[in-house]
């Protein structure tokens, strides 16, 4: 019998006929661990037992711990998919969450031919890695572009232990999708930049994060189709830097809209203009993956469809930095002389959601 404490139970409803295919996300990237037939509803027994332990083995050799994150993808006999994430906490297991598929049709899958004939379970239903790349790199996560007059300051912390979650963004058939639930990352160390800026000049603060490709070949009810996500596995706080001029190889999301912050008149007694993360309405912000959809596109990874349709919609990774209490800090101060007006701007980013950037410009 699986040890209690490792259960964790889905509900899966109004489903129809369909195959489910479980993954779960591991220290290396997802793997998958289940297979089940269903019929409109069914309540799914996992044992994570052995997931948690390849967490904290992780988390001992590299200070670095995930909360559970399961992948669920649905098949209808008549050719329709719905991709779903669950995530669960290891303190709150056993644990029961509820999925309602959200099919669509598929419209580019192209017809499996075997060569024979075999009624079996693992040759009607198949799912398989094919192919997975990591890369590195520093990605942004604040600027300011200020006015010739303004000057400020500027900082980023990240505190040890407290949850980041990471969004999954899956390319099915024909559509990037953003999953429901977050790689959620806890690090067992802190780390911290921050910086003052002259009058004028631009200043970036940026974090060294590993980005992960996975692509998974799928046949079901005859048809075959890859299902290709791109994510953030890891981030690495003590690597936060800053500077007047940023790494080439790091970038913000695209800035779809500029939001207004206001028209301010400087007393050069205090900053005209402060910015705290911690009053922030929202708990999500974006970072950038449309860097390392070109390093996929480079090194000949990503699927031409999946590669055209990111750009088309600027793709990012959307973090969530409240989960209980916010795991980081940010601060930006302006100043400039006396009676000076300013007008202050803060970006956004829209592909599948909309989330804010610490991305300003002063005019």
């Amino acid at each position: 019998m699986p040890y209690i404490m490792n259960l964790a139970l889905i509900n899966v409803q109004d489903s129809g006929e369909a195959h489910v295919f479980i993954s779960a996300l591991y220290p290396e990237g997802f793997r998958q661990i289940a297979e089940y037939d269903v019929k409109n509803n069914r309540r799914i027994v996992l044992d994570l037992g052995e997931l948690r332990k390849a967490w904290m083995d992780e988390y001992k050799k590299n200070k670095r711990l995930s909360q559970p994150l399961v992948l669920l993808t649905i098949v209808t006999e008549d050719g329709k998919v719905s991709v779903e994430a669950v995530g669960f906490d290891w303190d709150e297991l056993p644990q029961s969450k509820t999925v309602t598929p959200k099919f669509r049709p598929l419209k580019n899958a192209s017809n499996a031919s075997t060569g024979k004939t075999d009624s079996t379970q693992s040759q009607r239903h198949r799912r398989t890695l094919v192919d997975s790349y990591e890369w590195t790199a520093p990605v942004i996560v604040a600027q300011v572009t200020p006015d010739s007059s303004t000057s400020g300051y500027i900082s980023y912390t990240y505190f040890p232990e407290l949850k980041v979650g990471f969004s999954v963004n899956a390319f099915v058939d024909s559509e990037w999708v953003r999953l429901g639930s977050y790689n959620i990352i806890q690090k067992g160390e802190g780390g911290k930049h921050a910086g003052s800026f002259g009058t004028g000049t631009p200043y970036y603060i940026w974090m060294n994060v590993t980005y992960r490709y996975e692509k998974w070949r799928v046949s079901s009810g005859g048809r075959v189709w890859h299902e290709e996500y791109v994510y953030i596995k890891d981030a690495y706080p003590d690597t936060l830097r800053g500077g007047t001029s940023k790494p080439p190889e790091a970038q913000t999301p695209p800035i779809d809209r500029w939001v207004d912050e206001g028209v301010y008149e400087s007393t050069n007694v205090i900053g005209y203009y402060a910015f705290n993360i911690w009053g922030m309405g929202a708990d999500n912000i974006a970072v950038d993956a449309l860097k390392f959809i070109e390093a996929l596109e480079d090194t000949g990874k990503i699927s031409r469809a999946a590669a055209e349709k990111a750009n088309i919609i600027g793709i990012f990774i959307d973090v969530r930095f409240e989960y209980g209490m916010k795991a980081f800090d940010f601060d930006l101060a302006l100043y400039s002389n006396r009676q000076e007006t300013h007008h202050v701007w803060m970006g956004e980013s829209t592909d599948t959601t909309t989330a804010p950037v610490l991305c300003f410009r002063v005019e």
